[in-house]
């Protein structure tokens, strides 16, 4: 156990002398402005990407796959971002390495809101002294633009698990559930809130304001962090960053994503429901060489960026655990909503959109709110129950969700047709969206209630030293159960349909439309269904490791 008030061989006391310390809830309060910000441009783009795409006249038959690396460059750089800037903190100090990446954050937001000036021309200038040919414009401009949001999500990755180490510091073992539970909401709020926010702002507004409006309030956020932060006590580990480590765990992670998606998108087409492209497999199987050489290099290291042997306890173990399956559940909610409105309820796509964000509130909002008591819970009754009681829950949210029928769904499309031309909701439409409401209700209180509680266990079982690459640790894997999440489910819904479709349709006749679109009705119910048992398993599955967390961290509690 390192005291940070005492200093340790090997251990450097970062404060400054004289300085009068500010309250830590307004310092927390201070720091999660940018943990919004870098949070609502998570998912912002998707909400603008048409209209970026339409503006910037990319070729829709050439250019849509270089297109989806604004989300897809964004997330892996996100994910980059944080295996080894925790790290760094715990180096350098957190407010110098949090005013770095506010830094950076603000130059990306800059480069993506002057895409078409002067970020563009240096693109060209640079292709056509590497080719030798004049460039295409529109081309160079989303090359430009992904590079923006490639630097950007390099600043905003890191700001998440910077802040939880934060927390760390300002407050003792006994009281971190609370702010942590507070910076997950704020987090959670914001990729949240980010497709409704770009939905709005692109209404009124050209796409470049949405990131416009980022650089006052980052350079705003700069220097009240600057201040809030001058007498900041930190205890600095020594040694540097593990190099060889960083890299081999950026490959595996970029190849998951990488691999994983691929095997989404060819899935999409339920004409070839069953190949992927010939790179999938080979660049999966280098992601897990990647990770098993990382492990082989940290074992090994004087100075690892991370230390397996704090997975020896078993606050880490179940913890981190249960984080993964938590990601993967999370992500289950949000891929069968759309996928049943879609096709069972929506005339149109804007309309099938709408209906979707009205119904995801009733999940994401709740799960994000829920993070705050979740936080008080785990200081009364400790890591073990507040997160068993968070999945049980969530399990009983995922259950509701196996019984829902294809006339929920209509009605619920009709509830919403209804408010639009603003006329009164029937009864019956009412009680069809009560009835999808609920599940979604009682699945994103329970999956926010565990927020706090895991990430304190993890944060408190490590010593002072290793709390950046420790809070590092929590938002990584959660990404990564819902990257596998998103994937395996949207491959598992689009295979099964297709399946169940063949089965029912055989002998149907292509003239008989109205059968076949109930029957497509009742299949899309169906999977949607199966998709909610998947996510209950899971989630049980992840009752069952929170049931080996440690009550409380008795021990280092006792130490301060």
């Amino acid at each position: 156990m390192v005291n940070p008030r005492v200093e340790t061989p090997g251990i450097r006391s970062a404060k400054t002398p004289g300085v009068s310390e500010p309250s830590p809830w307004l310092v927390l309060a201070l720091v999660c402005l940018p943990v919004f910000i870098g949070a609502l441009d998570l998912t912002i783009v998707s909400a603008v990407l048409p209209t970026v795409i339409f503006e910037l006249k990319i070729p829709v038959q050439t250019g849509l796959d270089d297109a989806a690396w604004i989300v897809s460059g964004y997330l892996l750089a996100y994910a980059v971002s944080m295996t080894f800037m925790g790290r760094v903190s715990d180096l350098l100090g957190r407010r110098r390495v949090f005013l770095i990446c506010l830094g950076i954050f603000f130059l990306g937001s800059w480069w993506v809101a002057a895409t078409e000036g002067a970020p563009a021309q240096l693109a060209s200038r640079l292709a056509r002294l590497i080719t030798g040919e004049r460039p295409d414009r529109s081309m160079m401009a989303l090359y430009a633009l992904i590079t923006g949001r490639v630097v950007q999500a390099f600043g905003a990755g890191a700001i998440v698990p910077v802040s939880m180490a934060l927390a760390g510091d300002l407050f003792p073992p006994a009281r971190r559930a609370l702010p942590l539970g507070l910076v997950g909401a704020v987090d959670t709020a914001g990729w949240v809130l980010g497709h409704l926010y770009g939905g709005i702002m692109v209404q009124y507004f050209r796409w470049q304001v949405l990131f416009w409006i980022n650089l006052p309030i980052v350079a705003l956020a700069f220097a009240l962090i600057w201040w809030a932060l001058r007498g900041l006590k930190q205890t600095l580990a020594s040694g540097g960053v593990d190099w060889w480590g960083t890299a081999l765990i950026s490959l595996s992670l970029i190849g998951l994503n990488v691999g994983l998606a691929a095997n989404e998108s060819t899935t999409s087409s339920v004409a070839l429901p069953d190949k992927s492209p010939p790179y999938a497999v080979p660049v999966l199987i280098g992601a897990a060489v990647a990770f098993l050489a990382f492990l082989w290099v940290e074992r090994r290291s004087t100075a690892p960026l991370l230390n397996l042997q704090r997975f020896s306890d078993r606050n880490v173990r179940a913890a981190t655990t249960t984080n993964l399956l938590v990601g993967f559940c999370l992500m289950v909610g949000l891929v069968s909503v759309p996928l049943l409105i879609n096709a069972v309820g929506a005339r149109t796509s804007e309309e099938g959109a709408l209906v979707s964000g009205y119904l995801l509130s009733a999940f994401t909002i709740p799960m994000a709110l829920a993070a705050i008591p979740g936080g008080l819970l785990a200081e009364r009754l400790g890591f073990r129950w507040t997160t068993a009681l968070g999945l049980a829950l969530a399990l009983a949210g995922f259950i509701l969700m196996t019984r829902w029928q294809p006339e929920m769904a209509q009605l619920a499309v009709e509830w919403v047709a209804a408010l639009g031309s603003r006329t009164a909701p029937t009864p019956e439409m009412w009680q069809s969206l009560l009835r999808m409401i609920a599940g979604l209700l009682l699945a994103g209180v329970g999956l926010g209630v565990t927020i706090a509680p895991i990430g304190t266990a993890v944060i408190n079982a490590v010593p002072d030293s290793e709390r950046g690459i420790a809070s590092a640790l929590v938002i990584i894997l959660r990404l990564i159960g819902m990257t596998v999440s998103v994937s395996g489910m949207t491959t598992f819904g689009v295979r099964r349909e297709a399946a169940l479709l063949k089965s029912a349709l055989a002998g149907v006749p292509l003239t008989e439309a109205q059968k076949i679109g109930e029957v497509t009705q009742r299949v899309t119910t169906q999977v949607t269904s199966e998709m909610a048992w998947i996510a209950a398993g899971v989630c049980l599955l992840a009752l069952v490791m929170a049931l080996w967390l440690r009550a409380r961290d008795r021990q280092r509690m006792q130490n301060e």
